[in-house]
């Protein structure tokens, strides 16, 4: 789970464990077995496993040394815990096995420390120390299995701002490229219709054709972009928020309002990015062709569907002369096409003016 880079921490767990190791045992049979098990606590990170097992055998020894050596052995009244390094072994178990070793394999070695502790509990005066052995040891167990939770967490939330990231770039890549390619396609094929030149309808429709072709390769190293673990997946975001749109719009002289309603949902990135510049190309329209007339955008949550509108109300004065559907709202057809959506822009009957937009949320 984490690298093969030495880490301070494993140092320090060494140096207490030996530490303990010298304070409780300064010399005897004892001493070699217990240093034995701290020194790998180096390892804890790299292997945690393997000094889990040997706080394990250590464990299990010691009962044995005691058996075979009980003049050797040290006043049990005065340690804090017995083995030293048992604690540590039990930690790193916990915070570092690998995920396929968490479910049963972590847990042996844990369960041999603890019932080699409990055989301490038949010496005399040993009691208390077992007792507060075994309760260190599951402290130790809970604060492991604390660290393997927030590690495993911070990873799931790297890797996720690794693919809300890919997203993006990929959102914003098919976005702008797209757009421009389909202009360009659109662009050829009225080409290829007006003209009378064969040769310059057949270079048009190459062109168109190329275009065309462009556009499906784009679609397809977007998908790879989106994909997360081979699988391929397509990140739900929420709405842009329009506040700052509006806000700016009224600081330009437009009296405009916003108002929400249904349930917000999670939508495409693309649907997302959409909405925002309808909104934005909208409200631009209004403050140019109809200044100083009253302006609302609604957001519409509807099942399956999101529907965005800008409605401004007759203006006081006398606009300037500007047909509906200009080239403002042409590059905005496109964009909702490609978002797999409707766009309605038009005027209404009171001399206001309306444009709306349909996308699907899914």
């Amino acid at each position: 789970m984490d690298d093969a880079r030495p880490h301070p921490a494993e140092a320090v767990a060494v140096l207490v464990a030996a530490g303990l190791t010298l304070a409780a045992c300064p010399r005897g049979p004892f001493l070699p077995v217990l240093l034995a098990a701290a020194l790998p606590l180096a390892w804890m990170r790299r292997a945690p496993l393997t000094v889990a097992w040997i706080g394990a055998g250590t464990a299990a020894t010691l009962p044995v040394l005691c058996v075979l050596a009980p003049a050797a052995m040290p006043p049990l009244e005065g340690l804090l815990v017995w083995p030293p390094a048992g604690p540590f072994a039990v930690y790193a178990v916990m915070a570092f096995t690998a995920e396929r070793h968490r479910a049963t394999g972590r847990w042996l070695p844990v369960i041999v420390l603890g019932l080699a502790v409990l055989l301490l509990a038949e010496w005399p005066g040993a009691a208390p120390l077992v007792l507060r052995t075994e309760v260190v040891l599951a402290l130790a167990l809970l604060y492991g299995l604390y660290t393997e939770a927030d590690l495993r967490l911070r990873h799931a939330l790297e890797e996720r701002a690794g693919r809300v990231e890919r997203e993006r770039l990929a959102g914003e890549m098919h976005d702008v490229v797209t757009h421009r390619v389909s202009h360009m396609v659109v662009r050829a094929g009225t080409l290829a219709e007006e003209t009378r030149d064969e040769r310059a309808r057949a270079a048009a429709e190459e062109l168109r054709a190329t275009g065309c072709a462009a556009l499906d390769e784009l679609r397809h190293m977007s998908g790879l972009l989106r994909r997360g673990t081979g699988e391929g997946f397509d990140l739900g975001l929420p709405l842009p928020d329009l506040r700052s749109l509006v806000s700016e719009a009224a600081f330009r002289g437009v009296p405009v309002e916003l108002v929400v309603s249904g349930v917000p949902v999670t939508v495409p990135g693309m649907v997302g990015r959409t909405a925002y510049r309808v909104v934005q190309e909208a409200l631009d329209n209004v403050r140019e062709h109809a200044p100083g007339a009253d302006t609302r955008v609604e957001v519409r949550y509807l099942p399956g569907v999101v529907r965005v509108s800008v409605r401004n109300a007759r203006p006081a004065e006398e606009p300037p002369p500007a047909g509906p559907g200009g080239e403002g709202l042409g590059e905005v057809n496109q964009w909702v096409e490609l978002a797999g959506g409707t766009l309605k822009a038009g005027p209404e009957e009171d001399g206001g003016f309306l444009v709306m937009v349909t996308l699907p949320t899914s």
